[in-house]
C-alpha cells in the first residue's frame, strides 16, 4: 500500500522545501511552509491520520480559521534533510479554538509546528480575504534579497519600483508590489500581525536582513515570486556598493535577550 508521502501533494511539498535548501535559502533550521488543505486534500490524507490526535494548547489568534487543516513544517526541522525525514519535519494540524490537533507527522506528535505558526495563520487569513483560492504561505531566506536590504531604500514603494526597473518580467510577476516591514525581532510577537496586515494587499512581504514571506494559490506561484525577487535583487547587488545599513548592536542585543542567549558583546 502506498504511503502518505506518495501522494502528489506531499511529494510536491517535500520537493519544494528541499529546493529552498538547494537554492541556498534554507540553511540550518531556516524556512517554514504552511499549506491550507482543501476538502479533497483531506479526503486523501485522512486515512493516514493518527488514531488519537495530539491536542496542543494554542494561546494565539486563530484568525477565524477554526476547523481548517494545514500541512506545515516543524520547528527545528531542516530543509536539507526533509526528503529523508518528512514524517519528522512536517505534519498536519487542525485548528481549534484555543488549541490545535496534530493529526499526522512530527514524529507521531512528539514535535511541534514552526514557531512562526501564529504568523502563518494570520497571513493565511489575510490572503484568503483577498483571494479565496490562496493555499500557501512560505518563509525563507533568499541570499541576494537579504543583501539588497542592506543597500536599498527600504521604503516599500521605492523597493518595489527598484525591482520593477531591473527586469521587464518583474512588474508582470508581481504587479501588486512588495510589502516591506522595518526590522524587528522574529518569531512570536508583533512581526506576525504586521506581516499579515501587509498581506491584505501584497503576496510578498520582506523582512529586512532576514528573509521573505510569500503566498499563492500553488507552489509554483509562491516559489516563482521568491525566485523573481531574488534574481533581480542579485542584479541590484551586482551593480551597487557596500552595505549602507544592517542589524545594529542594540537590535542584536534585543535578539539575544528574546531567545535567552548569552552573547559576547
Amino acid at each position: 500500500m502506498a504511503g502518505i508521502l506518495d501522494l502528489p501533494l506531499m511529494r510536491e511539498a517535500v520537493t519544494s522545501c528541499h529546493y529552498f535548501w538547494e537554492a541556498g535559502w534554507g540553511e540550518c533550521h531556516a524556512g517554514n511552509m504552511s499549506y491550507l488543505l482543501s476538502d479533497d486534500d483531506i479526503a486523501e490524507v485522512e486515512p493516514f491520520f493518527m488514531a488519537r490526535p495530539v491536542r496542543v494548547p494554542f494561546g494565539y489568534d486563530t484568525a477565524g480559521l477554526v476547523g481548517k487543516s494545514f500541512l506545515i513544517t516543524r520547528t527545528g526541522g531542516q530543509f536539507r534533510t526533509i526528503v529523508e525525514r518528512a514524517e519528522r519535519d512536517m505534519g498536519i494540524i487542525r485548528v481549534n479554538e484555543g488549541s490545535y490537533d496534530i493529526l499526522w507527522g512530527y514524529d507521531n506528535g512528539a514535535g511541534r509546528p514552526t514557531s512562526e505558526l501564529p504568523a502563518h495563520l494570520l497571513c493565511h487569513a489575510s490572503r484568503l480575504g483577498s483571494n479565496p483560492d490562496n493555499r500557501l504561505v512560505m518563509h525563507t531566506h533568499p541570499t541576494y534579497l537579504n543583501a539588497m536590504t542592506t543597500i536599498a531604500d527600504l521604503d516599500e514603494k521605492s523597493f518595489t519600483e527598484t525591482l520593477w526597473s531591473l527586469n521587464s518580467e518583474c512588474i508582470l510577476v508581481f504587479p501588486d508590489g512588495i510589502g516591506v516591514l522595518p526590522w524587528m525581532v522574529c518569531g512570536e510577537g508583533e512581526i506576525g500581525p504586521l506581516t499579515a496586515k501587509k498581506m491584505e494587499r501584497y503576496r510578498i512581504v520582506v523582512w529586512p536582513y532576514h528573509g521573505i514571506f510569500s503566498s499563492g494559490d500553488s507552489f509554483d506561484e509562491a516559489i516563482g515570486l521568491i525566485e523573481t525577487v531574488d534574481k533581480n535583487a542579485h542584479v541590484y547587488v551586482a551593480v551597487n556598493g557596500k552595505p549602507k545599513h544592517c542589524i545594529n548592536e542594540g537590535q542584536l542585543k534585543d535578539l539575544a535577550s528574546h531567545f535567552g542567549l548569552s552573547a559576547a558583546f
